[in-house]
């Protein structure tokens, strides 16, 4: 009972959370890129502003003043970029974040407390996207990071596969992947040996992906290499909608399956069983459309896309962790 009621709570807390995002999100002030606003903060009070960028680039908002001030940043899909407390002058908050064109974001004003209140002036400013060096497969690329500074990369892939790209020597490095439009897909700090970053996606023939590479923090500088490699994906095993494929996950593998819709409508994927799942769909280009841990029974996975008659997709199923082992059962169906 103790668990159910605690699930429960938490559901609450996330739909509560949900409407006071969209309330906010409805209530949000146009600021201009090229422009600021004055405005005046009431203890405990939040303002949010939307902005919405013409062009891809570093896009800056900050505020200026005395007041005590904080800043969060979130995307059109409520997650949250980044949030800052005093990284502008004196105790202002300054957010720098890396904006797709035509997209929107949000900024969610407040005082550091609930006693911060007074005038404040916020800005938002934006400047280009630097011209990455294309690195190739399998060719290791090497420089320096200076502290403070990144330095930006991009792959073109020639096939569909895992494409995995990763830093080697002994600065400390952390990376973030972009697609074309230069929307974030994935960042790290670790994943490599050592202290170097390494991301692996899953990439689709012909596909510009953009890497944006800086030290650990402001502080980090040194040397470091850079490399790309691309393997193939798996032939996908062909799953009927209304038929189920059963098998065993093992630890770190994948599972590539393709489906084939013979009508319009609300495709579902799901798998059942006692393993935890997690689930990737893509279209028959590789991009990834949507994902899912736990939106079935249990630890299972569920996916719902809205498709048309002879539309194909790709789905991917992993356990949700590394370590994650079990047998499952998956199954297709149209709606």
């Amino acid at each position: 009972m103790i668990r159910k009621n605690l699930f429960i709570v938490i559901i609450f807390i996330l739909a509560v959370n949900a409407g006071v995002y969209a309330q906010n999100a409805q209530n949000a002030q146009e600021l201009r890129v090229g422009t600021f606003i004055n405005g005046s903060l009431k203890g405990g009070n939040e303002i949010t502003y939307i902005v919405r960028p013409a062009q891809a680039g570093f896009l800056t908002v900050e505020t200026s003043g005395s007041l005590d001030t904080f800043l969060e940043a979130y995307d059109d899909q409520q997650r949250i970029i980044a949030k800052n407390d005093d990284g502008g002058e004196g105790y202002n908050a300054k957010v720098d974040i890396v904006v797709a064109a035509g997209r929107v974001y949000y900024f969610v004003l407040s005082g550091y407390d609930e006693d911060t209140s007074g005038p404040f002036r916020i800005i938002a400013s934006i400047r280009p996207m630097p011209s990455p060096t294309p690195i190739r497969a399998n060719v290791q690329q090497s420089g320096t990071i200076n502290r403070g500074e990144d330095q930006w990369f991009s792959f073109r892939a020639e096939q569909n596969g895992y494409l995995v790209v990763e830093t080697t020597g002994g600065t400390d490095t952390y990376l973030e992947a972009f697609d074309q439009s230069w929307i974030l897909l994935a960042e790290d700090d670790d994943g490599g040996s050592d202290n170097n970053a390494r991301i692996e996606l899953i990439a689709g023939r012909g596909k510009t992906f953009n890497f944006r590479l800086r030290g650990y923090d402001n502080a980090t500088s040194g040397p470091f290499n850079i490399t790309a490699s691309i393997r193939n994906l798996p032939a996908p095993t062909t799953l009927t909608t209304g038929t189920f494929h059963s098998g065993n996950i093992a630890s770190g593998e994948d599972y590539w399956f393709r489906v084939q819709t013979g009508s319009r409508g609300r495709l579902i994927v799901e798998t059942s069983g006692s393993t935890d799942t997690y689930l990737e769909v893509y279209n028959d280009s590789y991009e990834l459309l949507d994902s899912d841990d736990d939106g079935g029974e249990g630890g299972n996975a569920r996916i719902e896309v809205s498709a048309e008659r002879n539309r194909v997709f790709i789905f991917r199923l992993r356990g949700f962790s590394s370590t994650t082992s079990g047998p499952y059962r998956l199954f297709a169906s149209m709606e």
